[in-house]
Parts: structure tokens; sequence; C-alpha cells
């Protein structure tokens, strides 16, 4: 029978109780009922405790929202006198969005610690408002986190927006970064070229790898293009062999995805996700949104790994047959 929840009660008791009704082990239940418990009894002071502290770890994360919302106001005021670009209105959008993102979350984790210090009036929801509050609590020390990354990543972005030389030093480092990238991929051609047998999935993965550092290349041939047009604005230098070195990177790219080409045809299964990565990767053009095409990228790998679930089951039912 269920005891009223306002009731002190045992947690031995109250974990009994709940373990009839979801589907957890009783260790499961026990470490989430144990921030409000007592010396082994659940109680409402130690209900009551727990509200506070997770109360007090939401407001620090609301805190932290707070901070990178002014620091987006100063970097938004910066983006104000900076030329209309894409360069520029590609990083405020992304920052802006983010920071809505983040606005959204700390909103949500409000109405459920507001949900979870209800008056509980069964054990059940005693032990659902301990889950809440537990996910309050994660989900706020989450935004606390990335709202001090944006947070740094937006005075960055200031000091981007006035100052010439960081904009052109950034962009060289993302140039050597695709050069060493392409780099390995063409390392890991090499190898699938000499393998009397090549790894199937391995060879998938450089296709992968060959077409994101198609649209990298693309991308930043387009930041060197914005960026070579504000040093003509300010008057001020433009790094020399930028585009020489992006011509390379194309070319070497270019070279590691024909000798995949050249080799054995993939299966249906590699090849239909090539296929189905390909029709999406092509309506993608610069500036690139890189959040879809992680996605893409990440849709056709699960996908291959349904594909091998499913048929791994095939042939166990086959076999079963």
């Amino acid at each position: 029978m269920s005891r009223p929840a306002t009731e002190d009660v045992s947690v031995d008791v109250l974990v009994d109780e709940v373990s009839d009704r979801v589907d957890a082990d009783p260790e499961s239940i026990r470490r989430r009922l144990d921030p409000v418990t007592d010396d082994g009894t659940v109680t409402a002071a130690a209900f009551e405790s727990t509200v506070t502290d997770v109360s007090q770890i939401l407001a620090t994360a609301e805190t932290r929202v707070d901070l990178a919302t002014r620091a987006h106001e100063d970097a938004t005021a910066a983006a104000d006198d900076a030329p209309d670009l894409d360069v520029v209105e590609v990083r405020r959008r992304a920052f802006g969005a983010r920071l809505d993102d983040l606005r959204a979350e700390v909103k949500a984790l409000g109405d459920d610690l507001a949900a979870a210090r209800a008056d509980p009036e069964s054990p059940m929801d005693v032990y659902r408002a301990a889950v809440d509050l537990h996910e309050v609590t994660t989900g706020a020390q989450d935004v606390v986190r990335v709202a001090h990354d944006l947070e740094t990543e937006l005075e960055a972005f200031e000091a981007w927006l006035s100052s010439a030389n960081r904009r052109h030093d950034g962009l060289v480092d993302e140039v050597e970064a695709a050069e060493e990238s392409a780099e390995s991929l063409a390392e890991t051609v090499d190898r699938l070229r000499a393998a009397e047998a090549p790894d199937p999935e391995r060879r998938f993965d450089a296709g992968v790898q060959a077409r994101v550092l198609d649209l990298v290349v693309a991308d930043l041939r387009a930041e060197a293009e914005d960026l070579r047009a504000w040093a003509e604005r300010d008057g001020v230098a433009f790094p020399d062999g930028v585009h020489a070195r992006l011509d390379g990177l194309a070319a070497e790219v270019t070279a590691s995805a024909s000798a995949l080409a050249d080799g054995p045809e993939p299966d249906d299964r590699f090849a239909a996700r090539l296929d189905a990565l390909d029709a999406e990767l092509g309506t993608v053009e610069p500036p690139v949104a890189w959040s879809r095409v992680d996605g893409a990228v990440a849709e056709a790998r699960a996908a291959l790994s349904t594909d091998e679930r499913d048929g791994h089951r095939g042939s166990v039912a086959g076999t079963a047959e």
C-alpha cells in the first residue's frame, strides 16, 4: 500500500514501492532518492534542501547566460562597424542561434524545477521529482559550461572583428589544418590502394572525408575572398600565398577522390550511402552550414550501421530457417 508522500518514510520502503512501478533497478532508484534522503529516511526537509541547492545551481546557469548575452551585445555592436560580408554575418548568426538555444534551455529547466518542487502526492511523485531535480542539476551544469565557452568565443569574435592580423592568422591556421587533413586522407588512400583486400568501411570513411574536405576548400576560398576584400577596404596587406595553397589543397583532395573512384566498386550498402550523401552535400554552398554537413555525415554513418545490424539479423534468421 502506498504511503502519503508528505510523510517521512524509510528509503528502503520507498524503493520497494517505486521499484514495483518503474523499469529501474533498486540501486538506481536509491541513487536518485539519495539527495532527498537524510540518515536513511526520505524527508520533506531533505527534499526542500535539495530543491534549494538545485535552485542555486540553476541561478548560476542563468548568470552565465546573462554574461554570454552581454558579450553577444558587445560583439554585435562591433560587427555593426564591419563590412557587409558573409564571413561576418555567418559568425554573427551562429552566435545568435547558440545564445537563443541557451536561453530556451534555461527557461525549460526553470519550468522543470517548478514542476519538481510541487507538493508530491505519492511515492512515485517523490521519485519522479528526485529524477527531475537530478536532470535539472545536470542540465544547468551543462548550460554553465556551454555559456562560458560561448562567452569566451564571443570575446574572441569581437577581437577578430577589430584586428586584421587575427583574421588573417585565423585563416592561415584553418588552411594549415585542412592541409594536414588532406595529407592524412592521401596516406589513407595510398594504404587502401596497396592492400590486397581493402577494408570497405575504411574506403567509405575515406570517401566521406574527401567529400567533406571538398566543402572545406570551397568554404576557405569564400572566406579568403571576403577577408581579401576587407583588407583592401581597410588598406592592409593580405597574406601572400593563401590562394596558391588553396589551389594545391584542392588538387590534393581531388587526387585522393579520383584514386578512390578508380578502386574497386563499393558494394551496394556503401554505394547507396555515398550517393545519398552526395545528394545532400551537393546542395551545400559557401558559406557552409557545418551543422548541416555534420548531420548529413552522421546520418550516413548511422544508416550504414543500421544496414549492418539488419544484415546481421537477416543472416541469423536465414540460418535459423
